[in-house]
């Protein structure tokens, strides 16, 4: 087996809590039951846009063995609503190898990492790794029998690991391509 990615956890709904729980002490100590309603909308603006708009890029897990392809249904915003309050216990939906007709990887090789010479605020290295993974954009493209076609994000993986990522990746398009021609 082969995997990419990274599993889902419950780390969004955690950090969620913790920011309700952060601003709305905060801000209830100087406004009263107010700032528990602020701190709600926090989690609600965490839970409902931030988090389903991420989820792509941080938690893309998927693996290919010999007979499937097994990953996280990222297809609409309900389904990655649903994942972050799942967190490990989130199903993977496969797709049976046999279906597959064509395998490529989609990208640039060469990687991009961030730049250590400009001044990046607190804020703003929080999200350093969603800034790497955004700049090193790259997938394993699945051609399916009914003309579908799938993407597998290796984006998160070539950001911290580009030449491995990119061997696995080539690895995995060779095999697949391998065992559809001794079919």
């Amino acid at each position: 087996m082969i995997t990419f990615g990274k599993k889902m956890s419950f780390r969004p709904l955690i950090l969620s809590l913790i920011s309700l729980f952060a601003v709305g002490s905060i801000i209830a100590g100087l406004f009263g039951t107010w700032g528990w309603l602020a701190g709600i909308m926090v989690f609600v603006v965490l839970v409902v846009v931030h988090y389903p708009g991420v989820l792509e890029l941080e938690y893309n897990y998927f693996e290919i063995t010999d007979h499937q392809i097994r990953y996280y249904d990222l297809s609409s915003w309900w389904k990655k609503f649903l994942m972050i309050f799942s967190g490990t216990n989130t199903p993977l939906v496969s797709i049976d190898l046999d279906k597959v007709v064509g395998a490529r990887t989609v990208g640039k090789e060469q990687g991009k990492g961030m730049s250590p010479g400009l001044p990046y605020s607190n804020f703003l290295s929080a999200f350093s790794g969603l800034i790497s993974t955004v700049r090193n954009l790259y997938w394993i493209e699945i051609k399916l029998e009914d003309g579908q076609h799938k993407y597998f994000s290796l984006a998160r993986d070539k950001a911290y690991e580009t030449d491995k990522t990119i061997s696995k990746a080539n690895l995995v398009v060779d095999w697949i391509l391998a065992s559809k021609e001794t079919k």
